[in-house]
């Protein structure tokens, strides 16, 4: 069909940079990964003809109009520029905006790009040396929502961080599977293993390495614990120098360009919601309506069913994430069918907010090879909050690209009544969710404890920090439903006692 989404080029580099003479800046770096995404698909020259040009934005270089001197850099200037708001989920979100503009004929020829320099950066400031990385402010308007992922009453007991709120998101998810501690770190240690071997197959994977089960949950000197339960191996490495590219267009252009049908790969289906915006709103953390509700949708475009789907990428930032994505929509533990392409954050690598195009790029090889394959990519920004799907198949749609629009299905989403968040709580309070905070020695450090009053108001607090008992009995007990209470308060935080 004719006003059909398809991807025809894409690529991506892996930069082992040792030392900081190896950097590359990052205009550079996305330039490359454009060219070899234009060679892939067998444009050359006509490059220049691309109308669009999508960036994701960089967590690791501050860039005043980065599209602009993007392209620039590439020598021409498309009429569409935009740069997106933070979030992992954005290069699924920017595909599905995408499909959109070019099945309505806004675009002919688009490219989505981004990259991460973050182990440059690290070698420089460890270096002393100022690249140059922070001193620009961004001076172009964002696409996507800007609104930031945590309140202060979560900022002010350390739920500030992707590192320690997905561990709260773990726990929870445990004690909603019936899991105890030791099944979950068998379940934890299966994840690793499982996902270590596909980076390890990966020429692209920052950590080509293949770990057992024991020794990705196993604490020593290289692998210590970080939040409970997630050791360092269970952690997404955004420590590294990763770019990747798609270029997207429809079948006429692609004609006309002289691209080959053997490189087409069709955006079947794609959506976009959020959950509860903030994880204190959530009167489940260990659940996901919104994907749940855009995975349902996306296959109702496809006209699949999701036994249809021969293979996955769900986002895995953390354990819990794709394991969370099993359960809400309706995947057995004991399916057979890959879970991920690129080996996952924690051993792929996790390059800030463009993962995801690297997980697309993988399917765009895999559909390829299997022309009758159908493949499902799954996005997700801030903790489990904006959540993006797409569907992705070299064989022909059976009907145009069509979608409910996103602020539309948004709106419609059925949500569950938020939890009002309690600053300063009194008496009892029973646990949702916990994580006990490490120092970079190893040792307990804090409990932070999310929880909800007798009222159904959302609880935040921690544990006294003498408390190393408490903090022994949360890493080997279950936790999740036990009663406490508010004992104290230190400044904006709660501090929470156990009888």
């Amino acid at each position: 069909m004719s006003d059909r989404p398809i991807l025809i080029g894409a690529a991506q580099i892996t930069h082992r940079v040792k030392s900081i003479e190896d950097f590359i800046h990052p205009i550079e770096f996305m330039r490359r990964a454009v060219v070899m995404a234009a060679e892939d698909a067998g444009l050359g020259a006509r490059l220049s003809q691309a109308d669009a040009l999508h960036v994701v934005h960089l967590l690791s270089w501050n860039h005043r109009d980065a599209p602009t001197a993007l392209a620039e850099a590439l020598n021409f200037q498309p009429p569409t520029r935009e740069y997106s708001a933070i979030g992992g989920n954005t290069p699924q979100w920017f595909v599905n905006r995408i499909a959109d503009n070019l099945a309505a004929g806004r675009s002919r020829l688009a490219i989505l790009v981004g990259c991460e320099v973050m182990k440059s950066v690290s070698l420089a400031m460890r270096a002393g040396r100022d690249l140059g990385f922070f001193k620009d402010k961004v001076q172009v308007p964002l696409v996507g929502i800007t609104r930031p992922g945590t309140n202060q009453i979560e900022q002010a007991h350390f739920a500030d961080r992707p590192i320690k709120i997905y561990p709260i998101i773990e726990n929870a998810l445990r004690a909603r599977l019936g899991l105890s501690p030791e099944e979950q770190r068998h379940a934890l240690g299966r994840f690793g293993e499982t996902y270590s071997a596909v980076a390890a197959g990966n020429p692209n994977a920052w950590f080509p390495v293949a770990r057992t089960a024991e020794e990705i949950v196993a604490t020593s000197p290289e692998n210590r614990m970080i939040a409970f339960p997630y050791t360092k191996y269970l952690n997404a490495v955004m420590a590294v120098d990763m770019a990747a590219a798609l270029i997207l267009t429809t079948p006429p252009t692609a004609r006309a360009l002289g691209v080959p049908s053997s490189k087409w790969v069709y955006l079947h289906g794609g959506q976009d919601a959020h959950d509860a915006w903030f994880v204190s709103e959530r009167p489940d953390l260990a659940a996901s309506p919104a994907l749940s509700a855009i995975v349902e949708d996306a296959l109702g475009q496809a006209s699949l069913a999701l036994s249809d789907i021969d293979f996955f990428d769900f986002y895995s930032c953390f354990p819990c994430m794709p394991r969370l994505s099993r359960l809400v929509i309706g995947l057995d533990e004991a399916d057979p069918r890959p879970m991920t392409l690129t080996g996952g954050l924690p051993y792929f690598g996790g390059p800030g907010n463009n993962y995801v195009t690297h997980a697309i790029a993988e399917a765009v090889g895999r559909c390829r090879s299997a022309p009758d394959a159908f493949g499902m990519i799954t996005s997700n920004g801030y903790y489990s909050t904006k959540h993006g799907v797409g569907i992705y198949g070299a064989r022909e749609p059976d009907r145009p690209w069509s979608r409910t629009p996103p602020e539309e299905f948004q709106r419609r989403l059925a949500l569950p009544p938020n939890l009002e968040l309690d600053p300063e709580p009194h008496g009892e309070f029973s646990v949702d969710g916990y994580t006990v905070w490490h120092s970079r020695d190893g040792d307990p450090e804090v409990g932070i404890l999310c929880g909800r009053s007798p009222t159904r108001r959302r609880v935040w607090a921690h544990t006294h920090r003498e408390d190393h008992d408490l903090m022994e009995a949360l890493m080997k007990e279950e936790w999740v439903g036990r009663r406490g209470r508010i004992a104290a308060r230190e400044g904006a935080v709660n501090i929470a006692e156990f009888s």
